[in-house]
């Protein structure tokens, strides 16, 4: 075997289509990840990643590695040699197998140059460094076990031959085949079984997941076990008339069944090795839970595809991957259908199917794309339908904050793909419906005004309208209680059935506001007064670890006003100018509850402070002001002149005053060690220490509701919740506001999902700006002219041993 080893790498090394063949795959290779325009190219994308590689490499391999095995056996077919090779002292096994390593060793050392990319890309990241190693070299352990497969198809192929064109086409044929063949059959509209069968035998379905750094065993053993299959094949059919044997079938086809076999026993075994530094492509055990919880297939319909930016690439791979790992944990299929938006030749059903989506909750996204004509702007559907049980749910997987960069962004839309999947899935799975009650009968918010929020919330919750008579009525007592903008003060009565509504485990969404500032006295003059709000709640929240603050805040953070500031009986000349009372909030960073979400649009907005309150409960702060605020006690005026005469900058000066706060755990009741007789109430059931539950306090009530058009009947919306009429922009109100319910549900497993975090890993763009010409010459120069310089010196090297065995 060492000799038929030897004998291949010398034969290669020694001639000149083996150096051709080595040095076009490395200057396409380095063309294509270094200077041209593509998905391909690395420093147009701007990530500390050497994804592009292992996303081409498969395709140049088709190429390369036929070129390196074309020769094996139809060469020695060509002059002869192979009778002389059949009859040394080794098996045909050994045989095969000594070409196959001998291939192993050749694509290894055409490897071996494109190290400098790496080592690059290591020097090229911000800071230094930043590329995952772990999850680079597991990649490399998948592209070594993408070219045995290879190799071994070209070693068969060779032997089927005497002409090395052919067996160079028909490795080619063969190894494009199991490469895309398996999965371009399996997208053809076959039956479920049949589909899953063809993407198994699709070298891409293993080569995925390994190719990113995940070591899964059924990968490992389907890359083993194929390369061995067609080894065994090779040495089977290599000898003529060998086959005809009954012995030689018989042994060949126990071989096929026992691989089958062991290919069907490994989808039963589950072990996967995640190399990523940041476990990326690893799910969390409640996402185990939910879908080894589903008993119906599920389909999943994804929009976005077509020409996408490496942003949007990374989002979409990202999206396949999770889908592929949560299947592996799934009783039953979880299917991934992709559909184009843009793939209608009628532009009228496009434009309709495209509305339909919009329709059903998918949010487009507009971008601009340079082009040979300018720039071009293209709406893209990230997000997708889910189905499940007969119901249906949309999803966007796109977090679009314009305080992020499009690279922030992306990288917490990626971060978000887990939660966003199982959280659907439980969505569609949930057979009972938690009740949220608008508590009314104190000055709330009307229906109407919180009519957007409570539309938001019947997908998945039952709405209703309540009172506090209610919350006596086992019956008709909610899930959650949402307090909405009080303005008239409570009951002792009233408090008492809110407290004993907490303490039965009943979870609470508080929004009030402890400032009254007459907007309309606003808006027919330059001046109002905000007055402190005596809604005799003071005691009870300070009793659940809250207090509510007579203040109104300020931020430089903040909207802004269309002021007209032309003299009377001039044409308007609208100007923009701060509204410091407008401040955008911002949800703090720490909590699954407020991550990764926008601002929260606000107005005449107060604060919040935690106080001493037991050591059963646990306070989190959930919603801030910026780093630039201050305080404004009142009594006080609110004059318009402050557009005008703005506050010093040096005045703001508070960091991240606490808007909103987060409270849990076991509540001690406002009424205990008090008389309750004379409050008319049943006392047979009061409880003076509660059952483990959580409220949400927030000092701004007017975050919750959206405009009224009250000139219609019924009243509509007219302005969505969170929506400024000024910079015609959407805030992020109602995610916040539904996560915040979504927590009081007891979601708090899922929504620890939103807490993943994966490093940005970004390449240093100065750098790139400055250098990249240098860059792209040491990446594309630098793998050839090393080919070069070891080609020429192992070949001095060989003439002069030469000569050395001649002279002896």
């Amino acid at each position: 075997m060492g000799s038929i080893f030897r004998k291949e790498i010398k034969t290669f090394l020694g001639s000149l289509t083996g150096y051709l063949v080595i040095l076009v795959f490395l200057l396409v290779a380095g063309l294509f990840l270094w200077v041209i325009p593509g998905m391909y190219n690395i420093p147009d994308n701007g990530y500390a990643t050497l994804e592009g590689l292992f996303t081409l490499a498969p395709w140049l391999y088709l190429f390369l590695i036929p070129a390196i095995t074309m020769r094996f056996f139809a060469d020695e077919k060509r002059t002869g040699t192979i009778e002389t090779l059949l009859a040394k002292p080794v098996s045909d096994l050994q045989i095969v197998a000594a070409k196959y390593f001998a291939g192993l060793v050749l694509v290894v050392i055409s490897l071996l140059p494109a190290l400098l990319w790496f080592l690059s890309v290591y020097l090229l990241g911000n800071p230094v460094g930043s590329i995952d190693t772990g999850a680079t070299w597991g990649a490399f352990i998948g592209l070594f076990f993408l070219a045995s497969i290879y190799i071994a198809i070209g070693i068969f192929a060779s032997s089927l031959t005497d002409n090395q064109i052919i067996s160079f086409i028909l490795a080619m044929v063969l190894s494009f085949l199991f490469y895309m063949g398996f999965d371009f059959a399996a997208s053809a509209g076959v039956p479920f079984l049949v589909e899953k069968l063809l993407g198994w035998f699709s070298i891409n379905t293993h080569y995925l997941s390994v190719s990113r750094g995940v070591a899964d065993m059924r990968d490992l053993l389907y890359f083993i076990g194929m390369t061995l299959f067609f080894l065994v094949l090779t040495a089977t059919l290599m000898r003529s008339g060998k086959w005809k044997l009954r012995k030689t079938r018989v042994r060949f086809s126990v071989f096929t069944v026992l691989l089958l076999a062991l290919f069907f026993v490994s989808t039963n075994f589950l072990f996967r090795f995640d190399l990523t530094s940041d476990k990326r492509f690893s799910v969390a055990e409640v996402s185990k839970k939910v879908v080894s919880e589903i008993t119906q297939p599920v389909e999943i319909e994804f929009f976005l595809e077509g020409e996408l930016e490496p942003g949007l690439q990374k989002l979409q791979q990202e999206v396949f991957e999770k889908i592929a790992v949560l299947n592996v944990y799934a009783n039953t299929p979880i299917r991934l259908k992709i559909t184009d938006p843009y793939n209608f030749r009628n532009t009228e059903k496009r434009d309709e199917f495209q509305q339909s989506l919009v329709d059903k909750g998918i949010k487009p996204i507009s971008f601009n794309k340079k082009t040979n004509q300018g720039v071009s702007t293209k709406y893209i559907f990230p997000g997708a339908l889910i189905r499940l049980n007969g119901k249906e749910t949309a999803v966007n997987f796109l977090k679009n904050n314009p305080d992020f960069s499009y690279e922030v962004n992306f990288n917490h839309s990626v971060e978000s793909v887990e939660y966003e999947l199982v959280n659907a899935f439980s969505k569609l799975m949930r057979e009972k419906r938690s009740t949220v009650g608008f508590l009314q009968g104190h000055g709330e918010f009307n229906r109407y005004e919180v009519l957007d929020f409570a539309n938001s919330l019947s997908g998945e919750f039952k709405v209703v309208q309540t009172s506090v008579e209610n919350l006596a009525e086992e019956a008709n007592t909610p899930d959650i209680l949402v307090i909405a903008g009080p303005t008239q003060p409570f009951s002792e009565k009233d408090k008492y059935q809110v407290d004993q509504f907490l303490m039965n485990g009943g979870k609470i969404l508080w929004l009030v506001d402890p400032v009254n500032v007459s907007v309309d006295s606003l808006s027919r003059g330059y001046i109002t007064y905000a007055f402190p709000r005596d809604l005799n709640l003071g005691d009870q929240l300070f009793k659940y670890g809250v207090r509510l603050n007579y203040e109104l805040l300020q931020d430089v953070d903040c909207a802004k006003l269309m002021v007209n500031i032309a003299p009377q009986g001039s044409d308007p000349q609208w100007t923009l100018h701060p509204w410091y009372y407008s401040p955008l909030l911002t949800p703090a960073d720490n909590h699954p509850l407020s991550r990764n979400l926008n601002r929260v649009f606000s107005e005449f907005v107060s604060s919040v402070d935690t106080v001493s309150s037991g050591k059963n409960l646990g306070k989190t702060i959930i919603l801030t002001t910026s780093p630039y605020a201050r305080r404004v006690k009142s009594p006080s005026s609110v004059s318009l002149e402050n557009i005008n005469n703005p506050p010093a900058r040096e005045l703001f000066n508070q960091s991240f005053i606490p808007v909103g706060v987060l409270v849990e755990g076991e509540f001690s009741s406002v009424f205990e060690n008090r008389m309750i007789e004379n409050l008319g109430v049943n006392t047979t059931d009061f409880k003076s220490k509660g059952k483990p539950s959580k409220i949400i306090v927030i000092a701004d009530a007017g975050m919750v509701t959206n405009k009224v058009d009250y000139t219609r009947q019924p009243p509509r919306i007219s302005e969505e919740m969170g929506y400024d009429r000024v910079s015609r922009q959407t805030f992020g109100n109602r995610e916040f506001l539904l996560n915040a319910v979504y927590y009081l549900d007891n979601r708090n497993e899922i929504m620890q999902l939103r807490s993943r975090t994966i490093q940005l890993r970004l390449l240093d763009k100065v750098k790139l700006r400055e250098e990249k010409a240098l860059w792209q010459w040491i990446n594309v120069g630098v793998p050839l002219v090393l080919v070069l310089i070891g080609g020429v010196g192992y070949n001095f090297l060989r003439r002069s041993r030469y000569k050395r065995l001649i002279k002896s």
